[in-house]
């Protein structure tokens, strides 16, 4: 279930329900801090090396799985009132270093009750970041919150993405192993995973990360686009640990190299990669059941698929009437995104959320990832404040017990990037004709080829569980662009649809996908 409890709308993302339910860190700082150190609480500084994590995330594995003690209850927090308490700059985590990196911390209150070890690395040796509630600017009438706080429930990271002189946060790490991130000029939205077990599917299954090593940044000849900074996490479920480390760079795009070791404590046959989670609401092809002045309300408005063969596939998102989980097969893909492509303010026409800036997020394995699927989970929602659409890649074959997965891959969060050098949807209208039966569907494709025009342009258009009963392509009026309008008679409870246009035995557009559902 990806429901969620926050929005904050402009700025802060969303954490689904389940995650919320499942914040609990899966080890204490005693745990983390192994060979005889000290707990977080007066600890002394120790080696570190990523290799000694997954030493210890391998050990996790060996091991039977601890469920946590249950989290404080901390009460006199609302939403709000969580939002006002600020992490004081005079506090920051290498505020007096270059590059220009900056880390705050979060308390741990209202979602987030639980603290976590978060630890320094510098020179080969992580020491524990000391919380003291003095680090936090707390409105008067909750000051006496604080006095049960001893630790920190996550951190963000800034950096002068929009305007040099001036920080921005660039990345969040916060509740079960969610994080997010943005490009410049962009407000948050959609969020990623480290791992999701059985995503969309009952009983899923939260992985944590229990524990952070922040590296601090060096200097890389003064060249702030250069610039990186290091997270370590580890991560801990009761089908699995592992060690997620976090290069992180920011630019046009913030992009974040990811490589991971997961030591599976059973076989696991729903491991999901590389996962995220959006919302997408309603749009002008899947209107609104409610009264709302908007066009659109979504973060996200499409999957994009770079096929192992090459295929550009545009899947369609929406709201469903009913949850729903859809997969794409492929062998070693070179892509796949949750992607915003209505990129102006009139495609939504709300001043306050500004969905026209929310980013996309593209994964980039940089390694064979073999066969497998792009996985699609849609649940039906009356909210924007819920998180609906999730994707994740999930191998074919299961991963044993005992076994080390090791993966890598990128993720570009900001404009659409790897995308169809050919022919691409830029927007798809839905309709009926209740008088014949059919369903109607206006396809709008821009460049590539189009900029030649339809002359030898054919239509490859399939409809399963349908008929199609006429079809149309005709050129539209913006330049290199051309619209497909067809009527389909549905023949069962779903059509498949798929569309791309071809120009002799070519492809010369990406790949329409649509699921329509009585």
């Amino acid at each position: 279930m990806f429901s969620s409890l926050l929005n904050r709308r402009a700025a802060l993302g969303r954490l689904s329900l389940s995650a919320v339910l499942a914040l609990a860190p899966r080890l204490a700082a005693a745990q983390v801090l192994s060979n005889g150190a000290p707990a977080v609480d007066g600890a002394v500084s120790q080696p570190f090396s990523v290799e000694g994590l997954r030493d210890k995330a391998r050990a996790l594995a060996a091991a039977p799985y601890v469920k946590p003690p249950a989290p404080p209850t901390i009460t006199g927090l609302t939403y709000d009132e969580y939002f006002r308490i600020r992490f004081r700059a005079e506090a920051d985590l290498w505020k007096d270093r270059q590059p220009p990196f900056r880390a705050e911390f979060f308390p741990p209150a209202w979602l987030y009750p639980r603290p976590l070890p978060i630890f320094e690395v510098a020179a080969g040796l992580a020491r524990p970041i000391a919380f003291d509630p003095a680090m936090f600017d707390i409105p008067g009438e909750h000051a006496d919150v604080a006095k049960a706080w001893n630790g920190f429930s996550g951190f963000r990271l800034l950096w002068p993405l929009n305007e040099a002189g001036k920080m921005d946060e660039v990345a969040v790490f916060q509740g079960a192993s969610y994080f997010r991130s943005l490009g410049r000029g962009q407000r948050y939205g959609l969020s990623a995973r480290g791992l999701a077990i059985g995503a969309g599917e009952p009983n899923e299954e939260f992985p944590d990360f229990t524990a952070f090593w922040l590296e601090r940044p060096q200097n890389n000849n003064g060249a702030i686009d250069g610039d990186a900074v290091v997270v370590h996490a580890l991560m801990d479920s009761p089908s699995c640990s592992g060690v997620y480390s976090f290069t992180i760079r920011p630019g046009e795009d913030v992009v974040f190299d990811v490589a991971a070791s997961i030591f599976p404590r059973t076989t696991l046959a729903k491991a999901g990669v590389a996962a995220m989670s959006s919302m997408f609401l309603f749009n002008i092809a899947d209107p609104s059941p409610l009264q709302d002045y908007r066009t659109a309300v979504h973060d996200s408005d499409g999957l994009a698929i770079w096929t192992g063969q090459g295929e550009h596939i545009w899947r369609v998102l929406q709201n469903p009437k009913a949850h729903r989980l859809s997969s794409f097969q492929d062998q070693n893909p070179k892509g796949f995104g949750l992607v915003q492509r209505a990129r102006t303010l009139e495609d939504f026409g709300d001043l306050q959320a500004r969905y026209d800036l929310r980013p996309s997020l593209w994964v980039e394995p940089l390694d064979a990832w073999g066969e497998g699927a792009v996985h699609l989970a849609e649940l039906a929602t009356t909210k924007e404040t819920d998180d609906n659409i999730a994707i994740f890649w999930r191998p074919k074959d299961p991963w044993k017990a005992g076994s080390q997965v090791d993966l890598r891959y990128r993720l570009h969060w900001g404009q659409e990037r790897f995308a169809s050098p050919d022919a691409r949807v830029f927007r798809t209208r839905t309709g009926a004709d209740a008088q014949a039966g059919l369903r109607l569907f206006t396809i709008d494709l821009q460049g590539g080829a189009l900029a030649e025009g339809l002359d030898g342009v054919a239509m490859d258009l399939q409809a399963t569980g349908g008929e199609i009963v006429w079809k149309d392509l005709s050129p539209y009026p913006d330049e290199a662009a051309a619209r497909v309008a067809f009527g389909v008679r549905p023949k069962a409870a779903n059509v498949d649809l798929t569309l791309r246009l071809t120009r002799g035995d070519q492809a010369i557009s990406e790949t329409w996908k649509y699921l329509w559902t009585a």
